[in-house]
């Protein structure tokens, strides 16, 4: 059997607009005019970004996270409109029936996650869940997949995650990595699309 690792915003969850509607919320009250959706996805996934100069035109911030700070306005939204990607339930109850252990590992910050997945109906698949908090470096650092293997179930663990900053995070970690991309074409090995070719290739791990 196997650790499986996940992300959670654009893994699990279709945050995008949620993320999209709360960064330009945040901007207008600042007096800021609003930001494209594809430049705010782009931005948020791409590693090593200050984001708080990009989105909200600060010069010093000393949060990895763009959401630390604007809780309320990420709050607000996700209630609003996040929902679960289609398919993610049929990926959880197959690692469950195969007795996986399941953890998450995000960027988003530690005291958030568990309001968030409760509304979603799932905190009760994972054994831990793990994001960004005092002590705890955000990914594309090793430090939050290394936490979660070392207390897993398993020896053999795998990160399953939607952006460069995950595949540089299970690369940093020196963990197997599935790219899911929802509904997009395939590009490459390691790549998923649906529920069908993610069962499949979590398959592969669980048969050794």
């Amino acid at each position: 059997m196997i650790n499986v690792i996940f992300d959670m915003d654009g893994t699990l969850i279709d945050s995008a607009n949620a993320i999209i509607c709360a960064v330009n919320e945040i901007r207008a009250d600042l007096n800021l005019e609003p930001l494209k959706r594809e430049f705010i996805l782009d931005t948020i996934n791409t590693p090593g970004q200050n984001y708080a100069k990009i989105f909200y035109g600060v010069d010093t911030y000393s949060h990895t996270s763009f959401k630390e700070g604007y809780e309320k306005y990420f709050i607000k939204h996700y209630d609003q409109s996040v929902v679960l990607f289609d398919g993610v339930l049929e990926v959880l109850e197959f690692c469950k029936k195969n007795d996986c252990y399941l953890a998450i590992a995000t960027n988003a910050p530690q005291e958030s996650l568990i309001p968030i997945l409760k509304k979603q109906n799932i905190l009760s698949y994972f054994d831990k869940i793990l994001g960004v908090s005092y002590g705890i470096e955000a990914k594309p650092d090793p430090m939050m997949l290394r936490l979660i293997a070392d207390e897993a179930k398993y020896e053999k663990s795998i990160f399953i995650g939607d952006s460069l900053k995950d595949r540089l995070c299970a690369k940093n970690a020196k963990m197997d990595y599935i790219h899911i991309s929802w509904q997009k074409e395939i590009k490459d090995l390691d790549e998923a699309n649906d529920k069908t070719t993610l069962i499949e290739k979590i398959q592969t791990y669980i048969k050794g």
